[in-house]
């Protein structure tokens, strides 16, 4: 989608993150972590990181 997987994230980076279930891209998050090709993702609510992976396709930029 918007993000390569040869761009660099660092993290505290802020993000929206593609949702399958709605099929649309929700903010309020940010890298906690980026490996060669996912992130983990950490919720900036309560600064919980998710338990799961996300490929960098399925994060971009947050533009607000």
């Amino acid at each position: 989608m918007d993000i390569h997987s040869d761009q660099h994230l660092p993290p505290g980076t802020s993000v929206e993150v593609f949702s399958a279930f709605s099929a649309s891209w929700v903010s309020g998050f940010e890298v906690a972590t980026i490996h060669e090709d996912a992130c983990e993702i950490r919720r900036q609510s309560d600064r919980a990181v998710l338990p799961a992976t996300f490929h960098v396709d399925d994060v971009r930029v947050d533009r607000r």
